[in-house]
C-alpha cells in the first residue's frame, strides 16, 4: 500500500526563516514505499548536446537500483522524454546516445503523483562504443564473420538495392495471422550465406488475426476492442529465418525485379527498426537470426513483423518454433511497445502444436539442459569477477548457437570448450542489446554432454548501498542460466566465493567446510550437494549473525541483520542531525511531537522474534506440505524496504521487517499519525516472513513450468500465510480479516489497475501478462490473492469436522503432500496440480459425478466469473430457514456454499448448499439444538465473492 505523504512541518508557522529552511530541506525526504504502488509518479526532461541542441533518439532508462526493474523511453523530435507510472522511490537515470558519453544520475526521487525533472547535457564521446569485447585470449566477442555480416545489414546503401517484389494482394499466412499485401513493394536484404533474412514492405496492407482460444480472444479484446484484430498498415518490417523470400518469389501475386525505386526508404525503415530493437527493446535480433543460419535441425525458421499500422503503429507479431522467451513455451505472440497500450496482447502455441497435443506448459523447448555449475566468484566491493564451468546436455541435435541469460553489465571475456579451445561468443553493448550467446565449433548432438567455461566480470550486479549494506540486485542471472525456461534451469552448484574481510557472507545451499583466508579476503565454499536448485544466490555485508537449531522442524534457522542503518534510515538520521544543528531543537519539539526522530533504526534486536516466526512457519508448512531436503534456512536483511524474495535456503527480507513497530513508526513519521501507525504495524510485516518462507516449497521444491503456472508459486505462498495466521495468531477474526483483504484486492478497482476490477481482466493463468498499459499493475492483485483463494476454497471444501483423527484438514494435507512428493524438486504445470486434486476429489465436491474437478478449475483457475451472494434468513425459536441467492455468473457456474450458525461461541458449520448459475435455493425450516444468535453463508470467507450479504428477517 503506497501512502500519500502529508507534511507535518507546514503548520509550524512560528518557526523563523532559518528553521523553515531546515525543515523544508528535511521534508524532501519521502517516506519508505510500503507493500504496493498506486498510480505512481514520473520522470521527464530534455536531452541536449554540448551546444544546447536537442538530441533526438537518445535512450533514457530509469532503474530501481534494488529490484533491477527498469523503464525506458526514447527522446522525441524536441529531445524530450517522459516515463510515467513509476512507483514512488529512488531511481538511477541513465542516458545513452550514439556519439556521446553515457550520462548517469543516481538517487532521483520519484513521488506519488508528481514529476521528477531530469534534463541532461551530454558530452561528446571520443570512442565509437563498445560493441566489440576484447577477451583474455586472442578471440574477440562479436567477431564471428557470419554474425558480423548479419549485424551490419542495412549499413550499406546497397543492402536493399537487389531483389524487390511488386505485389498485388499477396497473402502471407503466418500461423493465426494473415498479412495481405494489397499493393506496394517488398524490398529484401542482400543474402548472407545464401539466405535472405529480412525485408521491408511499403504500400497498403492488412493484418487479420484471430487467436485460437477463447481466453486469448478475450485478451485481445482488451486492446483491440474485439476478439479479432483487423489492422490496416502502410509499412511492414520483417525479420525471418523461414522461407518468406522464397514464398514471395514463387507467388503469382508478386513480380520480382532488381533495384526498386524506394530502396533507400526501405533501408531507412530497417535502420529505424534496428535502433528500436537495440536501444529500446534491447533484443539482439541478429543473434536469433544466426541461430537459424547455423542450425542443421529440421524445423521451420522464425518470423517477426513490425507493423506500421494506421490505428496501432507499434505492434509486433512473432512466430518462433523454439518458443518466445517471454511467454515460453508458447511460440506465437502479438505485442505492443506503445506507452498506453504496451503489453502482450495475445500469445499461444503454433497450430501444429494444438494438433499434436503438445500445446501445454509441460512441453520443454530448451536447446540444452544445464546440470551443474562450478563457479569461482570474487567480490571486490560491488564488482564481480567470475569463472563458471558449466556442464550441460544437448536436448536437440543440429544447434551451433546457444543463447544464455546473463546480466548484460557482466562482460564476458572468454569462453572455452572442454578441451580448452576458445569459442566465439556474442555480447553487444551492456547498454543496448547485450544478449549473451555462444557459438559452438560443431552442431550439437542430442543427449551428448558438453562442458563450457565462461569468464566474465563487471559492475551493477551487486550494489554497495553504503554502511555495509550490499545487495545482489540481479539475482537470477548473475551467472549464465539456461534460455527457454521461465524460472531458472535446475542444476547443482559448487561455488567458491572470495569476499573482503570484515564482512559476513551467506549463500544458498550449505558451507562445504570452514571458511579460510587468503591475504585480505575470506574464502567460502558453498554447495547444493545432490539437490538441484532452480537458482543460486548470496548476500553479504556488515551482518550480525544468530542461529538456532529447531529439532521439531529439523532445520537450523539463521538470522543476518546489518550492524549499520539502511540507506533511508541514514538519510532520515542526517535530517534529524541537520535540524538539531541549525535550530538547537529536536524534530519532535519543532513539530510538537507529530514527527518522531529516527533513532537508531536498529534491526539486530529483532533476531529472537524473527527466528521464532521462522520456526513456527516451518513447523506448520512441514505438517501441511512435507519436509524439505534442506537442513538450514537463512533470513537476511536487504536494503530494499518494501518487498522480500526467497531463494532456496536463503530468504531476502526488507530491513523494515526486522524493525519493531516503534522503529518503523519513526520511518513513517511524516505521515499523519493514523497512517503511520497503520502502516508501521500493518499485516504486511506480520505475514511477510511466512510468505517468503513458504516459497521454499512453492517456487523451489515445486517450481513452475511457464508463466501460466506462476500463480501456484505466489498464490500458494500467500495461502500458506493464512495458515500462519490461523495457528500462530490463533484469532478467527484475524483469519477472516486476512481473507477479506485478499478478496478486496481481487474485486475492487483502483488507480493502480486503471480503474478495472482485477478479476475481470483475465484468468490467473495469464500470470504477469495481465499487466499492460491498459490494465496497470493488475497481476499483483490476481496471481497472489486469487491464487491463494483457489487453494483456500479447496481446503474449506475438503474440511471434515467428522474426521476420526480429529483433524478436519487431514484430507487436504494428504492432497498437498501427495502433490509435493509426486513432483518433488520439479517444475509443474497447472494441469499437474489438477491431476492431484482429481485424485483426491471427495464425493461432496464431485459435482459433475465424474471423479474430476473440471468444474472448479474451469471456473476459478481458467475462468473469470466471481459470484455475488445474498442470504436472507429467519430464526423462529430453535428453527432456522432462509434463501441463498447466487448471481453475476454464467449459467454453467456452480459452487458449494457453506452455511454457518453462531450459538455464542463462534461459528459452527451446518452444511452447504450447491447452486447452479444465477439461482436461489430455499432452506426449509431446520431444527437446531438451540436458537442461534446469527447465521451466515461463507462466514470464514470460504468462497470468493464480489459481495456477500447476510440479512436476518
Amino acid at each position: 500500500m503506497q501512502v500519500t505523504v502529508k507534511s507535518k512541518f507546514a503548520r509550524s508557522a512560528r518557526l523563523n526563516g532559518l528553521i523553515a529552511l531546515a525543515l523544508s530541506l528535511a521534508s524532501l525526504l519521502a517516506p519508505l514505499p510500503a507493500a504496493s504502488a498506486r498510480a505512481g509518479g514520473e520522470v521527464a526532461g530534455t536531452v541536449t548536446d554540448p551546444k544546447g541542441a536537442v538530441v533526438v533518439g537518445a535512450t533514457v532508462t530509469v532503474t530501481d537500483p534494488v529490484s533491477g526493474q527498469s523503464y525506458t523511453a526514447i527522446t522525441d523530435g524536441q529531445g524530450r522524454y517522459k516515463i510515467e507510472g513509476l512507483p514512488a522511490g529512488t531511481y538511477t537515470v541513465t542516458v545513452l546516445a550514439e556519439g556521446f558519453k553515457d550520462a548517469r544520475q543516481e538517487a532521483v526521487r520519484v513521488e506519488e503523483g508528481k514529476t521528477a525533472s531530469f534534463s541532461v547535457k551530454l558530452e561528446l564521446s571520443a570512442l565509437a562504443g563498445e560493441s566489440v569485447t576484447v577477451t583474455a585470449a586472442g578471440v574477440k566477442g562479436n567477431t564471428d564473420p557470419v554474425y558480423r555480416e548479419v549485424r551490419q545489414l542495412g549499413a550499406s546503401a546497397g543492402d536493399f538495392s537487389g531483389d524487390y517484389a511488386s505485389v498485388s494482394n499477396l497473402v502471407l499466412k503466418r500461423d493465426a495471422a494473415t498479412f495481405t499485401l494489397k499493393s506496394g513493394e517488398v524490398y529484401f536484404l542482400r543474402p548472407v550465406e545464401g539466405r535472405i533474412t529480412g525485408g521491408v514492405f511499403v504500400g497498403e496492407g492488412e493484418l487479420t488475426l484471430t487467436p485460437p482460444t477463447e481466453t486469448e480472444r478475450q485478451s485481445l479484446a482488451i486492446f483491440a476492442d474485439a476478439p479479432t484484430l483487423t489492422e490496416q498498415f502502410t509499412t511492414l518490417v520483417m525479420r525471418f529465418g523461414d522461407r518468406t523470400f522464397d514464398e514471395v518469389r514463387a507467388s503469382p501475386a508478386a513480380r520480382v525485379a532488381q533495384g526498386g525505386p524506394q530502396a533507400e526508404r526501405a533501408r531507412g525503415l530497417y535502420r529505424e527498426n534496428q535502433s528500436l530493437l537495440r536501444k529500446q527493446l534491447r533484443s539482439n535480433a541478429e543473434l536469433r537470426t544466426l541461430t537459424d543460419i547455423y542450425s542443421t535441425a529440421h524445423r521451420p525458421g522464425y518470423f517477426t513483423a513490425f507493423v506500421g499500422g494506421k490505428r496501432f503503429n507499434k505492434l509486433v507479431y512473432e512466430v518462433d518454433p523454439l518458443g518466445l522467451p517471454y511467454v515460453s513455451p508458447e511460440q506465437v505472440a502479438l505485442t505492443s511497445h506503445g506507452t498506453t497500450d504496451g503489453g502482450i496482447w495475445t500469445a499461444f502455441y503454433m497450430a501444429d502444436e494444438y494438433r499434436a497435443g503438445r500445446a501445454n506448459s509441460n512441453f520443454d523447448r530448451r536447446l540444452v539442459d544445464i546440470s551443474h555449475h562450478e563457479i569461482d566468484a570474487a567480490l571486490k566491493g560491488a564488482r564481480l569477477v567470475v569463472t563458471d564451468r558449466m556442464t550441460l546436455k544437448a536436448r536437440q541435435s543440429g544447434a551451433r548457437v546457444l543463447p544464455f541469460d546473463l546480466y548484460p553489465g557482466l562482460r564476458v571475456t572468454r569462453v572455452q570448450d572442454e578441451q580448452g579451445a576458445d569459442l566465439n561468443f556474442i555480447q553487444e553493448s551492456k547498454n543496448e542489446d547485450g544478449d549473451f550467446g555462444v557459438i559452438f565449433a560443431q552442431q550439437t548432438q542430442a543427449a551428448k554432454t558438453y562442458k563450457l567455461t565462461v569468464q566474465y566480470e563487471g559492475d551493477g550486479a551487486v550494489r554497495d548501498f553504503g554502511g555495509g549494506n550490499f545487495a545482489l540486485v540481479t539475482r537470477s542471472n548473475w551467472y549464465p542460466s539456461g534460455s527457454g525456461t521461465q524460472f531458472g534451469d535446475r542444476a547443482t552448484f559448487d561455488i567458491t566465493f572470495r569476499y573482503p574481510k570484515g564482512n559476513v557472507f551467506v549463500a544458498t545451499g550449505a558451507l562445504s567446510g570452514p571458511e579460510t583466508e587468503e591475504g585480505d579476503v575470506r574464502v567460502a565454499r558453498w554447495s547444493s550437494g545432490k539437490t538441484e536448485l532452480a537458482v543460486a544466490g548470496f548476500n553479504y555485508g556488515k551482518f550480525k549473525k544468530k542461529e538456532e537449531a529447531d529439532p521439531e522442524s529439523g532445520y537450523t534457522v539463521e538470522f543476518f541483520a546489518n550492524t549499520s542503518a539502511a540507506p533511508l534510515v541514514r538519510q532520515l538520521q542526517n535530517r534529524d542531525k541537520m535540524v538539531e544543528m541549525i535550530t538547537g531543537q529536536s524534530v519532535e519539539q519543532l513539530s510538537e511531537g507529530e514527527v518522531l526522530s529516527t533513532g537508531t533504526g536498529a534491526t539486530t534486536g529483532s533476531a529472537g522474534e524473527a527466528i521464532a516466526q521462522t520456526k513456527d512457519s516451518m513447523r506448520i508448512f512441514n505438517a501441511y506440505f512435507g519436509k524439505l531436503p534442506y537442513t538450514r534456512v537463512a533470513l537476511t536483511q536487504q536494503p530494499a524496504g518494501n518487498y522480500g524474495q526467497s531463494w532456496p535456503t536463503l530468504v531476502y527480507m526488507p530491513y523494515t521487517a526486522f524493525m519493531d513497530p516503534t522503529e518503523r513508526l519513526k520511518l513513517f513519521s511524516n505521515m499523519t499519525s493514523g497512517q503511520a501507525s497503520q502502516v508501521a504495524a500493518g499485516s504486511f510485516w506480520s505475514y511477510l516472513a511466512a510468505h517468503e518462507l513458504a516459497h521454499q516449497w512453492w517456487g523451489h521444491i515445486i517450481g513452475w513450468t511457464s508463466y501460466h503456472d506462476q500463480w501456484m508459486s505466489e498464490g500458494f505462498a500467500e495461502f500458506s500465510s493464512s495458515l500462519y495466521v490461523q495457528y500462530v495468531r490463533k484469532d478467527v477474526g484475524k483469519f477472516v480479516d486476512f481473507w477479506e483483504e485478499q478478496r478486496k484486492l481481487i474485486v475492487e478497482a483502483s488507480p493502480a489497475t486503471k480503474g478495472r476490477r482485477p478479476y475481470t481482466v483475465g484468468p490467473i493463468t495469464q500470470g504477469y501478462r495481465l499487466n499492460s498499459g491498459k490494465t496497470g499493475g493488475v497481476a499483483r492483485r490476481m496471481i497472489y490473492p486469487k491464487g491463494a483463494y483457489v487453494l483456500h476454497m479447496l481446503r474449506m471444501m475438503m474440511w471434515d469436522t467428522r474426521n476420526p483423527n480429529r483433524n478436519p484438514d487431514e484430507r487436504f494435507q494428504a492432497m498437498m503432500k501427495d502433490f509435493v512428493q509426486t513432483h518433488y524438486n520439479k517444475d509443474v504445470s497447472t494441469e499437474d496440480f489438477k491431476r492431484i486434486v482429481d485424485k483426491h476429489v471427495t464425493q461432496d465436491n464431485d459435482l459433475d459425478e465424474n471423479r474430476r474437478m473440471d468444474w472448479f478449475f474451469n471456473q476459478w483457475v481458467y475462468g473469470t466469473d466471481v459470484p455475488t451472494y445474498r442470504f436472507e434468513y429467519t430464526v423462529s425459536g430453535n428453527s432456522l430457514s432462509g434463501r441463498v441467492t447466487q448471481s453475476g455468473v454464467s449459467d454453467k457456474f456452480k459452487m458449494r456454499v457453506p452455511l454457518y450458525v453462531d450459538f455464542g461461541k463462534g461459528w459452527v458449520r451446518l452444511g452447504s448448499v450447491t447452486l447452479n448459475g444465477n439461482t436461489s435455493f430455499d432452506i426449509p425450516a431446520t431444527q437446531l439444538p438451540q436458537a442461534p444468535r446469527r447465521a451466515a453463508i461463507a462466514a470464514l470467507n470460504d468462497v470468493l465473492a464480489v459481495q456477500i450479504e447476510n440479512v436476518k428477517r
